[in-house]
């Protein structure tokens, strides 16, 4: 994964910050959640979308490519959950729609959400976070409380 990725490609920044986001969410990374939701704002995407993003499969706001890249966003998120790893309709789907390259990169973005939940919950961050129905004033989107941790946990 990491030769592709330092091969330079870049994921749509949209798609990028989709797949993030939705990450965050699943880990219930309160931390996570509000970093995603600051680069959001940041590429000055509406804050609206955000809302349908745990309906994405038939949400109209979604391309068929993001679509892919979300499904197995949640594959990956639910790894440790799944028995037999990511279905195979999955990766055919998101194959469709991007490179092996991208794929990694996706993979990269997906995992990279999961990572940083047991290093803030060790930390105490979502600890101070888990007190609060918002996080900047936007409500959390399916956010766990704290010491829910992340499946992708099993996978180190």
């Amino acid at each position: 994964m990491g030769r592709y990725i330092a091969g330079g490609v870049a994921l749509d920044r949209r798609v990028d910050l989709l797949v993030r986001q939705l990450a965050a969410e699943l880990s219930g990374c309160r931390w996570c959640i509000e970093h995603s939701l600051h680069r959001w704002r940041k590429a000055f995407l509406p804050v609206a979308e955000l809302g349908a993003l745990r309906h994405y499969a038939a949400s109209p706001l979604f391309s068929s490519r993001e679509r892919a890249a979300l499904a197995f966003t949640v594959a990956v998120s639910r790894y440790a959950d799944q028995a037999g790893g990511i279905a195979d309709a999955v990766l055919a789907e998101l194959r469709c729609h991007f490179s092996e390259q991208e794929v990694a990169a996706l993979t990269l973005a997906a995992v990279g959400e999961h990572f940083f939940n047991p290093t803030t919950g060790a930390l105490g961050a979502d600890a101070r976070l888990a007190m609060a129905d918002t996080v900047g004033g936007e409500p959390v989107l399916g956010a766990r409380r704290a010491g829910g941790g992340s499946p992708m946990r099993n996978l180190w």
